[in-house]
């Protein structure tokens, strides 16, 4: 029986994947540092009034099953079939709403970790290639967010794309289209930085003395291309505190239980190097666009 490409893939990616997981495995991530150019999305929970309006349009955009309403006390986790939820916070009678998703890091552990180079970033957007992923679950465990999802269908890993396809035809993400408040919103990160910075200020006047804006460039990540406006402390929205990169210590883990299985094999590491040489040069190609 003839094997095809992504059983191959599974079969030894476990084996190859500690030394491709290296960070100089193949020079320098592609993913750059922030700049003025970036786009980001803002959330602000002091607006949000928990409308499902983000959780819809994202399942309508990306013809994702099951778009059912929910009520605060159990709002859908992510998964394979839901890119956009809500984390549900209330306070005496009053609830407050933050949209939960993929963060789109500028330093991004489940790129790092990936060993077929599946994932990349695509401008601002971190986006896992569905022909590429063998479904080995690196990133799953390395995102301190807690967001990529695998399929059990496809058994590959997936979750918010940025709505790429959208905002390279200069739209927006459907999430923030739709939204009735301006709780979530696109545009220039930097712009957004200082939308949020006065937003925060004015929640610390208002009686939150914890209030902060999240994401903008602190943390091992480098910061978010989703900055969030909070008026509590990021783990009270269930986000932590100082989220960390992860490294090549994530697949220790994985690699420790295969080989004890013995899946031992020769990997062509000349596909992976093609894949990553394709995915730089499509990102240089991008950037060069732009600037002309």
């Amino acid at each position: 029986m003839e094997l095809g490409r992504r059983n191959f893939l599974k079969t030894v990616a476990g084996v190859v994947g500690l030394a491709l997981l290296q960070p100089t495995a193949f020079g320098d991530s592609t993913a750059a540092a922030s700049s003025e150019s970036d786009v980001a999305i803002l959330v602000d929970v002091s607006r949000c009034i928990g409308c499902w309006e983000c959780y819809t349009a994202c399942k309508n955009h990306n013809n994702l099953q099951g778009t059912i309403l929910f009520e605060p006390e159990d709002p859908p986790e992510l998964s394979s079939n839901c890119w956009t939820t809500l984390f549900a916070l209330k306070r005496g009678e009053a609830w407050r709403f933050r949209r939960h998703a993929c963060m789109h890091c500028t330093e991004a552990s489940c790129e790092q970790v990936c060993p077929t180079g599946a994932i990349s970033h695509q401008g601002a957007a971190v986006v896992i290639d569905q022909q590429w992923c063998v479904g080995c679950g690196y990133c799953v465990q390395a995102c301190p967010f807690d967001v990529p999802r695998r399929d059990e269908r496809t058994g590959t890993a997936r979750k918010c794309t940025l709505c790429i396809d959208l905002i390279s035809n200069g739209q927006e993400p459907a999430c923030t289209n739709v939204c009735p408040t301006g709780a979530i919103q696109f545009g220039e990160r930097t712009e957004l930085i200082a939308t949020a910075k006065t937003q925060v200020q004015a929640l610390k006047t208002d009686g939150y003395p914890n209030a902060s804006l999240y994401g903008e460039s602190e943390y091992e990540l480098g910061g978010l291309h989703i900055i969030s406006v909070l008026d509590d402390r990021p783990s009270v929205y269930g986000l932590p505190e100082a989220p960390q990169l992860a490294t090549s210590n994530v697949a220790v883990k994985w690699l420790s239980g295969i080989i004890a299985f013995g899946a031992v094999a020769v990997m062509p590491l000349w596909l992976f190097f093609k894949r990553k040489k394709q995915i730089e040069t499509g990102h240089q190609a991008k950037v060069e666009e732009g600037v002309k």
